[in-house]
């Protein structure tokens, strides 16, 4: 059985709330004047009886006028009341995915009352549109990014197909291909990593995670790439620590980190990490490099997905524009923040501030 409407039920609860006061008046009255008639004209008791008939059949006539008076006033009244929400449900009935920005309930004229869901709808929305514009530009962007390592790849076959090419060219042409098909790869990974952190369900569950070798293993995964470019990584003496949290997702935030640093910072430098403890208990780790180029305007662009100092370099150096997405992504999903500060005096930072529990 379907539950009334709110118009009925406040129109019937106003009908009964009067019903029964008009009751209650009717009695007392009923007793309080047959009392006194009685007491003034105690031979008359057939006039009495007849006067006080009559006296009832008044009052409950009144009291079902103003029981039925009542609650239609109580209708047109709630219905009255209503009418920001029935023109607020006539706007999101034409609310689609093109006006869902543009819609504004401003303009709707409400009581006090409402006036917190209308707000609290209009917030809604708006996150609802944030969401799906950040959503639109990331699905752009990362069919741009898919769609250029393919047409690499193609060309570059297709470049070997015009014409015999020696068994070196040939072998140069697969390994570009298979350089192009490997930046897809990594694409796709770092992708999925950002859908399972854009993800409001649960994530992986959290442990105790020793952050000291975290770091250790991060190091030793990408000592090779920096001796590739001349340069070194150094982890500063640290005591064991533990934080709760994904050892697999810290360990691709500083891999992140260090291998940007690796990557962009100066060839033969130094990549320095180190992990120290603010005064409030949270772990506080910093990728350090000589870099320090970045300009000044660039920086608070950094973490935003896709976003790269320099593209040209994108097929060059494996970069996708995620690294540092990701990175503040799993911090954020940690509990913790991520900043960076460059110049050319002290370099390149990357400061990770983590909960200790």
């Amino acid at each position: 059985m379907r539950p009334l409407a709110l118009k009925w039920r406040i129109s019937l609860l106003v009908a009964l709330v009067l019903l029964a006061v008009i009751a209650i008046i009717s009695v007392v009255v009923y007793v309080e004047l047959r009392e006194a008639l009685t007491i003034v004209a105690p031979d008359a008791a057939r006039y009495t009886s007849h006067e006080m008939r009559e006296f009832l059949g008044l009052l409950v006539g009144l009291g079902g006028t103003m029981v039925v008076v009542g609650a239609i006033l109580s209708t047109l009244i709630v219905l009255w009341g209503l009418r920001p929400i029935r023109r607020t449900a006539a706007r999101l009935r034409g609310i689609t995915e093109r006006n869902l920005g543009s819609e504004d309930f401003a303009g709707v004229r409400a009581p006090a009352e409402l006036r917190p869901f209308i707000s609290a709808l209009s917030e809604t929305l708006a996150r609802l549109n944030g969401v799906l514009r950040q959503q639109r530009q990331f699905t752009a962007d990362a069919s741009h990014e898919l769609r250029t390592p393919l047409a690499l790849a193609k060309s570059t076959l297709q470049a070997a197909r015009l014409r015999g090419r020696t068994q070196a060219e040939y072998e140069r042409a697969i390994d570009e291909t298979l350089g192009d098909l490997d930046r897809m790869e990594h694409l796709m990974s770092q992708l999925l990593v950002l859908a399972r952190l854009d993800e409001s369900g649960d994530g992986p569950e959290f442990a105790e995670v020793p952050l000291d070798a975290v770091l250790a293993r991060v190091v030793a995964d990408h000592a090779a790439k920096a001796a590739e470019r001349g340069g070194a990584l150094r982890l500063a003496p640290m005591p064991p620590v533990r934080i709760r949290g994904s050892e697999d997702l810290l360990g691709r935030l500083f891999g992140n980190l260090v291998e940007n640093a690796v990557i962009h910072g100066p060839r033969g430098g130094t990549v320095r990490i180190t992990l120290s403890e603010e005064a409030d208990g949270r772990r506080v780790v910093c990728v350090h490099d000589e870099g320090g180029a970045i300009p000044a305007e660039a920086l608070p662009q950094l973490f935003d997905r896709f976003y790269r100092l320099d593209a040209s370099r994108a097929r060059t150096t494996g970069g996708t524009g995620l690294g540092l997405a990701i990175a503040r992504g799993i911090a954020l999903r940690h509990g913790g923040g991520i900043e960076i500060t460059s110049s050319p005096a002290t370099g390149t930072r990357v400061r990770v501030s983590l909960p200790s529990g």
